[in-house]
């Protein structure tokens, strides 16, 4: 009877089981368009809208990064403006984007160039942080002197440990740095339209 018994459990756990489930031919299947707005909304309604986007290209290895209408641009002008908004519209020469009036309160739209922007912005811009798990490499130190009792003052790993600490806000830093594509003749920006 014992031998028996974990039969008899799975054999109601496939019955409980195969009750609630619906079986695979007869669900409904997505459109392609269902299939692409939950991937990429903006992407889809630039596609089904034949909307233009802009296009960041590297030149030497064919890689592209698009942005289309509703998504945050983060780029810098000639000028020195660093914008980090939202792209409205965008034409063959020029795009819009809504930028906050920090004077008058409101949401305006900015006509900029695209001969106008020297950067691309990829990622916002990371804060740089002090908080516990800066100090994640004494975890380790902590660890040892728990479960071997070596002493955390005379390890050897304790001169690692604090210099990876006091390193940890220069890696933002140069994450933070890195965060940039400078147009030049490797990095274009293009317009393409959707077809």
């Amino acid at each position: 009877m014992t031998q028996l018994r974990p039969y008899v459990m799975l054999f109601l756990l496939s019955l409980t089981t195969c009750c609630f489930a619906q079986d695979i031919h007869q669900r409904e299947a997505k459109s392609v368009e269902e299939l692409i707005y939950r991937k990429d909304p903006s992407q889809a309604r630039s596609m089904f809208n034949r909307d233009r986007y802009l296009v960041l290209e590297k030149v030497r290895s064919g890689k592209r990064t698009k942005f289309y209408k509703g998504d945050v641009f983060r780029f810098k002008t000639k000028d020195d403006m660093v914008y980090e908004d939202n792209l409205y519209d965008i034409t063959d020469s020029s795009f819009v984007i809504t930028s906050l009036n920090e004077v008058m309160n409101r949401y305006e739209y900015v006509e900029i160039k695209i001969k106008d922007v020297e950067r691309i912005y990829k990622h916002p811009k990371k804060p740089i942080r002090f908080g516990i798990a800066n100090f994640s490499p004494f975890s380790y130190i902590l660890i040892e002197w728990a479960a071997w009792g070596v002493n955390p003052v005379t390890n050897p790993k304790l001169i690692l440990a604090a210099g990876l600490t006091a390193a940890s806000p220069l890696f933002t830093v140069l994450q933070n740095s890195l965060r940039s594509k400078k147009l030049t003749e490797n990095y274009r920006l293009r317009v393409f339209q959707s077809f």
